[in-house]
This record gives C-alpha cells, structure tokens and sequence, in this order.
C-alpha cells in the first residue's frame, strides 16, 4: 500500500481530487492512527477508472450512481455516435456552404398526373411505429412519407392499398418537383430540407413535398429522396 503522493505520480489525479473522489464514497483508503491515507491496487484501479470515465464526458454524479462501469460505457458510446452523426451533418453543411450547394445531388422532375399514396398516418413524434406498423405489408420497391403540415401529422405509404381499417390515401399532385438525394441516411433528412429552401432561384408551389425510399436490393440501403414542390 502506498501514501497519496505517489497516487498522484501514477495517476496523474491531484491530491485535491483524490480527496474529493474520496469524500463522495468513490474510493475507501486505509486511515492509519496518524490519519495518513494508504491506497492498495483497487483503489488506484478505482481512480484510474474513474478519471478515463470523466475523461470520456461521464459526470461525477454518473459514476457515482451507476450499476455498473460497462452500463456507464454503453451508455456514453450511443451519446457519442449520436454526436458523431451530427457532427457529420455540420461537416456536410459546412461543405455545402462552402461549394453554394453545388455538391449536392439535385434534379428535376415533371409528373403529368398525380400519384395516390396508400399508407397510414401518425403523430409528428411516432414516425418510427407509422413505418413498423406498413412494413409487413410493403409489396412495392418504393415507400413514401408525406409530412401533412396542416394537420401536424405524417403518413407512411406505398402506391398499393394497405390493408388495415385505418389506412388513408393521400393525393401527390402532377406538376414539376426539386429533387435531392439525401447523403447520410435517414438522420440527414433535415439538413437536406434546409439546404433545399437555401437554393437561388427556387419558388415553392402550394402542394405536398415527400421523401421518396427506393429499397435496396440483397441488403443494400436504400436510396433517400426528397421532392419538393416548385413553380
């Protein structure tokens, strides 16, 4: 067992926070008669841990309330790759910025007659259960989600009829469409819209925009589009 001041040579923790790690019950070291303090291999483990913890964003209060460290490290890597996912939108808009949108994927298209979509329609905040609840009865190579502004809600659907009571068809109307391709996967939806609206020269047209899913084949992903309305 060794005194603090070599804890502090191996750990690289201050005597400060040793003590304060000690002081929230994190690390239990033997007080000898005189009160120094003597720390054994679990409690510079324990230190050791607890500092690669804070180092990878963890707070005190987390570390201290957790059930276990591999509970905490689970935990942390989903908050991380969320982060990483939204650093990498700021990178695409960055980029996207700096090239005046010519790095994206547009075109454009021109429907002579509408396209009715089957499907069924959910709250704003349940779109994950609408595409649950159409999945098992997708025939179609193709899906559409169709956000429906007005009434604050969304629909998932395809061109067939759906089979439940409470299906519902929405009309997407002919005319002439922006279309893009989104990079970067379903959470990459939203910085595509923005960079859209950020386009010279585009004039909305009062009608329905959707995104469009092409499904992949043997496992590949599908292809994301999203279709705005213009004049």
């Amino acid at each position: 067992m060794i005194q603090i001041g070599k804890v502090v040579h191996l750990t690289g923790l201050s005597t400060k926070a040793i003590k304060w790690y000690e002081a929230k019950g994190l690390v239990q070291p033997t007080r000898l008669d005189n009160q120094y303090r003597l720390y054994g291999m679990e409690e510079i483990r324990r230190l050791n841990e607890i500092k690669l913890l804070r180092q990878m964003g963890i707070s005190l209060e987390q570390i201290q309330t957790a059930e276990s460290v591999s509970g905490l490290l689970d935990s942390r890597l989903d908050e991380v790759q969320r982060e990483i996912e939204a650093l990498r939108q700021v990178e695409q808009q960055i980029k996207w910025m700096q090239t005046g949108g010519d790095s994206m994927k547009v075109r454009y298209e021109m429907w002579d007659q509408p396209k009715i979509v089957n499907g069924y329609v959910s709250e704003l905040t349940k779109i994950p259960f609408v595409w649950e609840k159409l999945q098992p009865e997708l025939t179609t190579d193709e899906s559409y989600g169709v956000c429906l502004a007005k009434e604050e809600t969304y629909l998932a659907g395809m061109t067939n009829p759906v089979t439940g009571e409470d299906g519902r068809q929405v009309e997407l109307s002919a005319g002439r469409y922006l279309v893009a391709t989104v990079e970067g996967g379903i959470p990459a939806i939203p910085t595509t819209y923005n960079q859209l609206l950020a386009l010279p020269d585009v004039t909305l047209r009062d009608a329905l925009d959707f995104e469009r899913y092409i499904h992949g084949q043997d496992g590949a992903d599908d292809l994301i589009e999203i279709w705005l309305p213009v004049q």
